[in-house]
């Protein structure tokens, strides 16, 4: 730990372990269930892989994580103790606090790639009856971006090139509409009302990703609005 601030407060003590830049962010990928070195890294992918694995082995020190056994050359895969998991609440209430608090982030800060790798990696699709393609075109991009996301229950992954099939479900927004919604910052349908946000396609997939956005990062937001008001 590279700060020490000399004092016996518990809290002064746990923010010289988890106050290090990157650390908490490695354990709010760990409690999304992250495990490999690269599935943490695609969700820190400003982070180099060396601070990454200080930022493991300085948690794994610390009893926060633990590394798991693994076949040999394999890549390692680590998780977090009990003492680890106790961070759940702390990183919710971060979460909940900088959605009230701090302003949205600015446009200059947001990347369509980080984005939609968000979305793929975050999205509840427990409840998916299959597999869902959605193209998302963001308008406002220069040059014009497009990704296709794959969603589906044993994992959602993203493309800037087109699959085979067309995608059943199509989104054109601007990014900083997108990216509202997604943190929490404004709701689904003010989004569509103000045509910032369009969806259409198949009802039953238009469906499951009004669910997906409405929900965002994070689940325990209300349910989606009526699906008659946002598909068009």
């Amino acid at each position: 730990m590279s700060v020490h601030y000399g004092q016996h407060c518990a809290v002064a003590r746990a923010s010289e372990l988890l106050g290090e830049t990157w650390t908490l962010l490695v354990v709010r990928e760990l409690l999304r269930g992250a495990q490999r070195v690269e599935d943490i890294a695609r969700g820190l992918p400003r982070i180099s892989r060396s601070l990454l694995a200080t930022r493991l082995r300085t948690l794994v020190a610390a009893g926060i994580a633990e590394r798991m056994a693994c076949a040999e050359r394999a890549s390692p895969r680590y998780r977090l103790t009990e003492a680890g998991q106790e961070l759940r609440p702390v990183v919710e209430a971060l979460r909940s606090w900088g959605r009230r608090w701090l302003p949205e982030p600015r446009l200059r800060d947001l990347d369509p790639a980080l984005l939609v790798a968000d979305i793929c990696r975050v999205a509840d699709t427990a409840d998916l009856p299959g597999p869902v393609s959605v193209r998302v075109d963001f308008a406002d991009a220069r040059p014009r971006e497009r990704w296709w996301l794959a969603l589906a229950t044993g994992g959602s992954s993203a493309r800037d090139t087109p699959p085979a099939e067309p995608a059943s479900v199509r989104v054109v927004c601007t990014l900083g509409a997108l990216a509202r919604v997604w943190l929490g910052h404004g709701p689904l349908l003010e989004a569509v009302r103000d045509r910032s946000i369009l969806i259409t396609g198949e009802l039953d997939h238009v469906r499951t990703v009004v669910a997906v956005l409405a929900r965002g990062g994070d689940t325990a937001r209300p349910g989606p609005p009526d699906i008659a008001t946002v598909a068009s």
